[in-house]
């Protein structure tokens, strides 16, 4: 090959190589530029998803339907007990959730408890943007209270109730969703409907 030759094709090649280089480098400012608008905009979600924080209610239940039905009923006395209970009550102060509870096998047998600190509103029927849903039948979710926290609730898992919720769970027959972007609440939540004692 000719000294001509040979520099026309060194030539070339340096110029692919600068080439590439500064696609490189744009790729590598767009990524850049790509990360911090990710960062920001997920910042911005954060800080716009976070909800105000509850203000202590007084502890009062108040039904949203007229005619409230058998399972809204049932958890608006059942929170009127709890919220009885000044231990309860300063929990629940802490809370700003809404939860939504479905029988599985009677959907029509559903109820939202909308918690702004201790004063609660029972609905019927599950509302419409609830941040956490549990579906299951109700007497495994009425022996989930029995379930305690930590050791515990694994100690609970291998009574006969737990193994009954572990295989709800496993055969899909126990539904929860929003639980986990609303873990803190959800802990709350769990306290408040465990028993004390």
């Amino acid at each position: 090959m000719s000294k001509r030759k040979r520099r026309k094709l060194e030539a070339m090649e340096a110029k692919r190589e600068r080439k590439a280089s500064k696609k490189a480098k744009a790729r590598k400012r767009m990524k850049k530029l790509l990360l911090l608008a990710m960062a920001g905009g997920a910042v911005a979600v954060a800080k716009g998803a976070q909800k105000p924080k509850p203000v202590p209610g007084s502890g009062t239940v108040t039904m949203r339907d007229a005619e409230p039905g058998p399972l809204a009923f049932m958890m608006g006395e059942m929170l009127k007990g709890f919220l009885a209970e000044p231990s309860k009550k300063a929990l629940a102060d802490k809370m700003n959730v809404s939860v939504a509870i479905q029988d599985l096998d009677n959907p029509d047998m559903a109820a939202t408890m909308i918690f702004k600190g201790s004063d609660v509103e029972v609905a019927n029927g599950v509302i419409e943007g609830v941040d956490i849903y549990i579906g299951t039948e109700l007497a495994l979710l009425l022996s989930l209270s029995g379930a305690g926290k930590g050791k515990q609730m694994l100690q609970w898992l291998k009574t006969e109730d737990g193994k009954k919720v572990l295989n709800a769970v496993k055969s899909g027959r126990f539904k929860v969703r929003g639980a986990l972007k609303n873990a803190p609440q959800m802990a709350m939540f769990q306290k408040f409907l465990t028993p004390t004692g």
